[in-house]
């Protein structure tokens, strides 16, 4: 069984790592298909590194392109890679653009495609996001589901075949990398944050840095949070979240004391500065799901989460606001709870479970709205 694992961003190789590592250690034979969605060593290389991954086949450097054309270059690229590879099945993960293209491609090709990280719905049709995974679900032919929640959803949608519950690859990757990264990460001296509390803050989505006066109002509101509770904001910040305070003339608002501006960070930086953290502050899926499973309180800074098993556990608020007196009460109220809520996202074999079906001889590999 020949595998081609096709990715792109950050979130992609962190989550997919776990499963191509189990296949190694099974001798199993797989490749990875790389989009170049995130190009930039601190968003990809820092992280192949760190992960301990193999080139690349391909690496097709499509880059930064209005949607629709990083889409269609990526189309193009892959479907030329998947015929000359050849391989037996495709994997994709989450809901990138690389994840449409991959699905998309191999679906023109007759490929069967593994979805990992399927049935996630935020039901936020202006999030692009949301229209690759839901599109993606009904190209795939197996769906590996985090919990019995994307189960219910993908049944909703009339998918019920190759639907497996398997957990989330990011605990494997979380568990195996958190107590490694707490001893060797030196990422707090930089900032010079290793004696006092801070909150880490991560954005980067559309609705949140798109607009001038929105980005302008949300940098507002997170100054006045750290004076209110006395937090420091250790603030690595995205390439994209970077271009738009420049675009809107915001750097000034950086320099302020209460920021420790960083660039982007590894993953092992960046579980770090996650462990260490009295709360997180977001826009981020994964890192939902990794305060989650660190068991660090996150306000999520967006009116609806495709994580709501985070917020039913307890370990997660949602503030679409930019009131500060609104996020300081959402800061407060997720903060005062007991910090030992239970991860509803596995145990961390989840890639063993994910090989498991992989490989096995009773898989089918048909598109799920096959009869």
């Amino acid at each position: 069984m020949s595998i081609a694992f096709v990715l792109g961003t950050r979130p992609e190789l962190i989550k997919t790592a776990p499963v191509m590592h189990e296949l190694a250690r099974r001798g199993e034979p797989f490749e990875i298909v790389h989009t170049g969605q995130h190009y930039t060593s601190s968003l990809d290389g820092t992280f192949f590194r760190e992960l301990d991954l193999p080139p690349p086949r391909i690496n097709l450097r499509i880059g930064s392109l209005p949607p629709a054309h990083q889409v269609a270059a990526m189309l193009a690229g892959l479907a030329d890679t998947f015929t000359a590879a050849k391989p037996d099945a495709i994997v994709v993960q989450g809901d990138t653009n690389s994840v449409l293209a991959g699905a998309l491609a191999a679906h023109k090709l007759g490929i069967p495609v593994a979805h990992l990280e399927a049935g996630l719905r935020s039901d936020d049709w202006t999030m692009p996001e949301e229209g690759n995974r839901v599109l993606a679900g009904r190209l795939a032919a197996v769906h590996f589901c985090p919990t019995v929640l994307q189960r219910e959803r993908l049944r909703a949608e009339g998918i019920v075949r190759g639907v497996y519950v398997v957990g989330n690859t990011v605990v494997d990757a979380c568990l195996a990398l958190a107590q490694r990264a707490t001893v060797s990460s030196t990422v707090r001296s930089t900032v010079d944050i290793e004696k006092e509390p801070f909150a880490l803050v991560t954005l980067h989505r559309a609705s949140n840095v798109d607009t001038a006066p929105r980005l302008e109002q949300l940098l507002d509101a997170l100054v006045s949070f750290s004076r209110s509770l006395a937090l420091k904001l250790v603030f690595p910040v995205h390439p994209r979240t970077r271009d738009k305070i420049r675009a809107f003339h915001l750097e000034s608002q950086l320099a302020r004391p209460e920021f420790r501006i960083l660039e982007p960070v590894g993953y092992r930086d960046m579980l770090a500065l996650m462990r260490h953290a009295t709360l997180v502050l977001t826009d981020s899926g994964g890192a939902q799901e990794e305060a989650c499973i660190l068991h660090v309180p996150c306000v999520t800074l967006r009116p609806n989460t495709e994580r709501p098993e985070t917020v039913t556990v307890g370990a997660n608020v949602l503030c679409e606001s930019t009131d500060p007196a609104q996020l300081l009460e959402a800061a407060r109220s997720v903060m005062a709870r007991p910090r030992h809520w239970p991860n509803p996202f596995g145990d961390g074999r989840t890639s063993a479970r994910v090989v498991d079906v992989l490989t096995g001889t009773n898989t089918r590999w048909q598109p799920s709205g096959h009869a």
